[in-house]
């Protein structure tokens, strides 16, 4: 009810937002406060792995080599990716750890896990303390400081809400529309941009997907569409072309 108690009025309740989930770019949040929003800004899994990741392939490029003056060139470049190579073997099994921190069933103990992670990384006894790994134990405990309550926040929505916890989908599908943005920006009439844009997501959602979550399957019938209800099978029946006539041996030729 809204508005003065003696004269009650319908009220229209509209959904808002409330989490705005993103990859790691510093700019999201600042136009966010720009847009005035006040919004659970959260971070996309994905990109926080590979952000992980990144920070262990810095430690392993960036390791220093001692070596005694007078050794050739090549060979202070061949004992450099050795100790690489050496120090790449040490670090896996750690890094699978931050894989396994992120897998089901671990929501409720991932930020505990990365935190014990970075003790092991302080640690002479699991791995040698180069300037490197002293380094990446550093950024790896930055890291956490700054994405470690939003990562609990994310997983719990996901455990307890089902929330999405990647922008996966949404990146897939701006990546099918951006060969043909491309093409639509020349089209002088706005209509005709629309119709052309509209026939493209209509494709989409009639698109048999050949491998993944929903192998078999198109958006119309996962949404339980009754395609006989609207006069139309397919694609081509829906937009009224004839359908294309190839041969198996014309596509294996």
């Amino acid at each position: 009810m809204c508005g003065n108690l003696s004269t009650p009025k319908k009220c229209t309740v509209v959904n808002q937002p409330i989490y705005f989930l993103t990859d790691l770019d510093v700019l999201y949040h600042e136009y966010m406060t720009k847009a005035g929003l006040t919004l659970t800004h959260l971070r996309d899994t994905v990109h926080l792995v590979r952000q992980i990741v990144r920070l262990f392939d810095e430690a392993v490029r960036e390791v220093t080599l001692d070596v005694p003056k007078g050794l050739p060139m090549q060979k202070r470049k061949h004992q450099l990716q050795l100790k690489r190579r050496l120090l790449w073997k040490r670090l896996q099994p750690l890094l699978v750890l931050v894989f396994k921190s992120f897998s089901p069933g671990y929501e409720s103990v991932c930020v505990l896990m990365l935190v014990g992670l970075v003790t092991q990384l302080q640690d002479p006894a699991v791995i040698i303390q180069t300037a490197s790994v002293q380094a990446l134990a550093r950024r790896l405990h930055r890291f956490l400081n700054k994405h470690g309550d939003t990562i609990n926040q994310l997983l719990q929505l996901a455990n307890e809400q089902g929330t999405p916890t990647t922008t996966n989908a949404l990146e897939s599908k701006n990546s099918i529309f951006k060969p043909f943005s491309r093409i639509a920006k020349f089209f002088s009439n706005l209509g005709r941009c629309e119709t052309f844009f509209a026939g493209v997501a209509l494709m989409e959602n009639f698109d048999v997907k050949l491998r993944g979550a929903h192998q078999g399957t198109s958006a119309m019938q996962r949404a339980e569409i009754n395609l006989e209800d609207l006069g139309a099978t397919d694609f081509f029946s829906a937009v009224g072309l004839p359908k294309p006539q190839i041969s198996f041996a014309y596509v294996t030729d």
